[in-house]
């Protein structure tokens, strides 16, 4: 068997947050599937040949039913388990209607593992290998080993971008005085603590380039707006006017941050460098503004205001002015997807996507007052909380609402998700 070498150096572009001094895969929030797709494809993953410290069949097999695209076979239920392409007899899987299958092995290497993998087509016969490689990874990151593989394999037949690789970063709350601002993967494992505070933390955002966060913290007894450095841990404070400070967001290239202050009384959206600096007030006398988030090119600001007496979304130019409503009634929390085609928002309590060519909107959620959406990179899930009983909880929802996931937490209250953006290299 050949494979082609490639992603030899892909785990070291995002080592610095994969926490090297966990030993092993701690988790905050596990996914629990509340809804499948039916007309999700089916695929099988053969759990992987070999011995490691994560089974890496199944993380895979994992990822690419939470992408809401692909049913994986209940590993029960395979006809067999073949460990490479020469293995895989097609009829076996085509009578049970898989076309693709994953097969792989993971042997010891220099102190970590080498992870190879197949993907095959079953509709011909013999099987045909439609992708394949091979790579090494440190033990302690076994895990992202096995994502780069689901990433792989998902974009080879979809044709999208994998974002397994990704992480989310969200607060946890527990009791009236500890806060906690976490980072995980995407999936809650490999989770670790970027801050705690016995004050309130909010609303953290990723830099474009996933090396730092900006959030909003109390520990001042006001509320400011800090970036801290993730690889350093290094903080600065950005945004610091009179009054509240709030709701941060980097534009697309990372050079300024956009946030709310009521330093005059209301609020209003202001933009700083990303190093700090003079902020520049784009709104003023036309009610409370909040919650700025930037269209992809940069060129333009959605902002929830209450300037027609309720709150609606509006989108501005990225100086100010221009602005136009977009939200179509009553809605908050606007987020663009990556081709800036639909905006993702809470309307009626509920996780919405409105197409900003047709005005058509669309309630993606099932759940209870739906708050804070964060889309995933390539755009195909959304990461939200909403109330459960008495609790926040983190839910996962595809794009087009057929694919339902919660990420019930260990005690606490679960807030303020972020997805990150991509952290590998294409």
């Amino acid at each position: 068997m050949k494979f082609k070498s490639h992603l030899a150096s892909i785990m070291g572009v995002f080592a610095f947050l994969c926490s090297a001094n966990i030993a092993k895969a701690e988790s905050d929030v596990v996914i629990s599937v509340d809804e499948g797709v039916s007309m999700a494809q089916p695929i099988a993953v053969i759990p992987f040949k070999g011995s490691a410290n994560e089974d890496v069949g199944q993380i895979i097999a994992d990822d690419l039913r939470n992408s809401g695209k692909f049913s994986p076979i209940d590993r029960a239920k395979l006809p067999a388990q073949p460990g490479s392409a020469s293995e895989v007899v097609s009829q076996q899987w085509t009578d049970i209607g898989v076309d693709m299958v994953v097969v792989g092995q993971v042997t010891p290497a220099g102190g970590g593992y080498n992870v190879a993998y197949q993907l095959v087509d079953t509709l011909s016969s013999p099987a045909t290998v439609l992708d394949q490689g091979a790579f090494n990874v440190p033990a302690a990151q076994m895990r992202q080993g096995a994502h780069t593989v689901s990433d792989l394999v998902f974009e080879k037949i979809t044709q999208i971008r994998g974002a397994f690789r990704t992480k989310i970063a969200y607060v946890v709350q527990r009791g009236v005085s500890s806060y906690e601002l976490r980072v995980s993967d995407y999936d809650g494992f490999n989770a670790f603590s970027v801050v705690k505070s016995k004050e309130p933390l909010m609303s953290p955002e990723w830099a474009p380039d996933g090396s730092k966060l900006a959030y909003v913290t109390f520990e001042n007894k006001k509320a400011q707006v800090v970036v801290h450095d993730l690889r350093s841990g290094s903080r600065r404070v950005v945004a610091a006017l009179k009054g509240h400070n709030g709701a941060p967001a980097f534009s697309p290239d990372g050079s300024k941050i956009a946030f709310a202050s009521n330093q005059d009384g209301e609020l209003n959206i202001y933009v700083v460098g990303a190093g700090g600096g003079t902020p520049s007030k784009l709104t003023a006398n036309a009610g409370n503004n909040t919650e700025p988030s930037w269209s992809p090119d940069g060129g333009s600001i959605y902002f929830t205001s209450d300037r027609s007496g309720s709150p609606q979304v509006y989108r501005m130019s990225a100086s100010g002015g221009g602005i136009s409503n977009v939200g179509g009634g009553v809605s908050y929390a606007a987020k663009s997807s990556a081709d800036g085609k639909n905006l993702i928002m809470i309307a009626g309590d509920k996780v919405v996507k409105r197409d900003l060519t047709s005005g058509g909107t669309e309630v993606l959620s099932s759940t209870f007052l739906d708050e804070s959406p964060s889309i995933s990179p390539n755009g195909i899930m959304v990461i939200y909380s909403s109330t459960k009983g008495t609790s926040k909880v983190l839910q996962l929802v595809s794009a087009d609402g057929r694919f339902k996931a919660n990420l019930p937490g260990a005690g606490g209250q679960y807030k303020f998700p972020a997805w990150s953006p991509y952290l590998t290299k294409q």
